[in-house]
């Protein structure tokens, strides 16, 4: 047993959940195809508890990183992340940068987050600052801890990832000039029921303009996302509350602002039509509906 003496230090502290998890375990005893999947996930977000993979590669291309120097933005060496069957958590040194931080640990989780759902896994999580241990061992534990578990368990509700008032009245709100803004404002937003933070789609809509992301990167993409939340949509029937994420997060999706897409003259984004079921009052598949989409 170590002898050093331990004392918490003020970190920013995100915990992210699977959603759905034991029910894709269950699938998994018969379906060799979700243990290939659940296997590669874990392994993906294990990958993530070495403090390097939290790079700058989703900082630097930011205009508001580079005027107010990129290194600034390094939580390289900062960062412990401990990942737990269908859980991860992350906490970062502050080092009176918390504008630069949370930019960083925001752009990384949101990229996290697009690449596990293009794999049909949603996540939710919440993000604060406080007192908490966490080293590289990962062992982690403290009140920071506790209250980035209880946003994800009783705040956040939907695919999402929300932030605390906390964690809020320390970053750079209100946002009063563009030549105070960070990487962090493109990402969150206020949501319908006063909840801040952003969703595992945020990252198209902020990379859009990033001269790596192809259109045809761009499509492939997000009809991936379209496929899961179809998906989604029709294996709910008798689960109202799962419904209901799906139902938020084709919302969301409808919402997104993709400007490199298949319709150049209009400029909108693809998005799941909002008058599929209208048009085919009939049908209870939302797949069946959309084959039937001119916008496919």
């Amino acid at each position: 047993m170590t002898t050093t003496k331990l004392k918490y230090e003020q970190r920013i502290v995100a915990f992210i959940d699977i959603l759905g998890f034991k029910e894709i375990v269950k699938q998994s005893e018969k379906d060799t195809a979700k243990i290939e999947l659940l296997f590669s996930v874990l392994e993906y977000i294990k990958d993530w508890e070495t403090s390097e993979k939290w790079n700058l590669k989703f900082v630097e291309i930011e205009e508001d990183a580079q005027k107010k120097g990129v290194d600034k933005f390094d939580i390289r060496g900062k960062t412990n992340s401990t990942s737990f069957s269908d859980s991860i958590v992350v906490s970062v040194k502050t080092d009176n940068n918390i504008n630069e931080m949370t930019s960083t640990l925001i752009v990384n989780l949101a990229y996290i987050g697009s690449v596990l759902m293009e794999q049909g896994i949603l996540i939710r999580g919440g993000i604060t600052i406080g007192d908490i241990i966490h080293n590289e061992k990962g062992t982690v534990f403290g009140q920071g801890l506790i209250e980035a578990y209880m946003l994800e368990a009783k705040s956040a509700i939907y695919p999402r990832i929300i932030l605390s008032d906390k964690l809020i009245k320390e970053l750079n709100y209100p946002l009063e000039q563009k030549k105070n803004r960070y990487p962090y404002h493109q990402y969150i937003d206020r949501f319908e029921d006063g909840c801040v933070g952003f969703h595992q789609m945020n990252y198209y809509q902020v990379i859009d303009s990033w001269t790596e992301m192809t259109i045809e990167k761009m499509t492939s993409s997000l009809s991936n996302v379209r496929k899961v939340i179809i998906q989604g949509l029709d294996i709910s029937f008798e689960s109202p509350e799962i419904f209901k994420k799906y139902i938020w997060l084709k919302e969301q999706y409808e919402k997104l602002i993709i400007l490199s897409d298949y319709d150049f003259n209009t400029r909108q984004p693809i998005g799941i039509k909002a008058t599929i079921r209208e048009l085919f009052s009939h049908n209870i598949h939302f797949s069946n509906a959309d084959k039937y989409n001119d916008r496919k």
